[in-house]
């Protein structure tokens, strides 16, 4: 049954920080399929450090650590540095920065076929087109402009075409979002 596969697992992993600061002391915890976690502790207990080794993104530590590589990770830092220029919305969609690509490609090709052009031209977009239809459909990408909207509402950001640098990041109530800081 797919709720009883374990899909990530630490086993007796610790954490020091230089010189000697002991963050973490041998960690022992799974993940099955489908489990939903939380991490509580005070400031400075290894929230952080314990969220990042699960995502791999720190490789400095001592133990083990196994992940089914069928499935995704993903971070949200506490604190990311921002390009300035982009809107809210460019900045959510970085989350999904594959497909938002992939839906501008489809849109060019569906531009350049009512062009004129050989049919050799012709037969060569026309398969890419396919390969990115296959995509796009397989991630569920027609609804991508609804996700993103459902999420920034729920995250409670601001207006998507409102560009980042008028937010400062954690001073309600104009808070960026929990996507973005």
């Amino acid at each position: 049954m797919a709720g009883e596969k374990i899909i990530f697992s630490m086993e007796g992993v610790s954490k020091t920080f230089p010189p000697t600061k002991q963050v973490l002391k041998n960690i022992w915890l799974s993940f099955f399929y489908g489990a939903k976690i939380g991490v509580l502790g005070l400031n400075g207990s290894g929230k952080s450090t314990l969220l990042k080794l699960i995502a791999g993104l720190d490789s400095n530590y001592q133990g083990r650590i196994t992940f089914d590589g069928n499935y995704k990770i993903g971070y949200l830092e506490q604190e990311p540095t921002l390009d300035e220029t982009k809107t809210v919305r460019q900045i959510v969609e970085e989350a999904v920065s594959e497909v938002v690509t992939k839906m501008a490609e489809y849109e060019e090709i569906n531009l350049k076929l009512a062009e004129p052009m050989d049919e050799d031209e012709m037969m060569s977009l026309i398969e890419k087109q396919g390969e990115l239809m296959e995509y796009l459909d397989h991630a569920n990408a027609w609804e991508l402009d609804h996700k993103l909207e459902t999420a920034m509402d729920a995250l409670r950001c601001p207006e998507g075409d409102a560009l980042v640098k008028f937010f400062r990041v954690g001073t309600p109530p104009r808070r960026l979002c929990a996507v973005c800081c």
